[in-house]
């Protein structure tokens, strides 16, 4: 089976976005978007873009952790193999 990476990146609005990674260029729906306020930014300086990683990341582990909220039909993946690559 093909892995999927995931990428975080900085849109030029200046969104960040957690997306598919693309193998032939083209840009991807993202799966999750984060804005940060101007504020917040001023107040991390180059910090926000970590805080955006870590929130992308606990979003991943909530999905994927041991403990499911999920039903059975809603396809959780038990799979470690099967579980997205995430690219930085």
């Amino acid at each position: 089976m093909k892995e999927s990476y995931l990428e975080i990146v900085e849109l030029d609005n200046g969104d960040i976005v957690l997306r598919p990674a693309s193998e032939d260029g083209e840009e991807t729906m993202p799966l999750a978007t984060l804005q940060i306020s101007d504020d917040t930014r001023s107040s991390l300086q180059d910090r926000y873009f970590e805080l955006a990683k870590c929130m992308f990341h606990a979003g991943i582990d909530f999905v994927y952790s041991e403990e499911t909220y999920f039903d059975e039909e809603s396809g959780y993946l038990e799979d470690e193999d099967l579980r997205p690559k995430i690219l930085h």
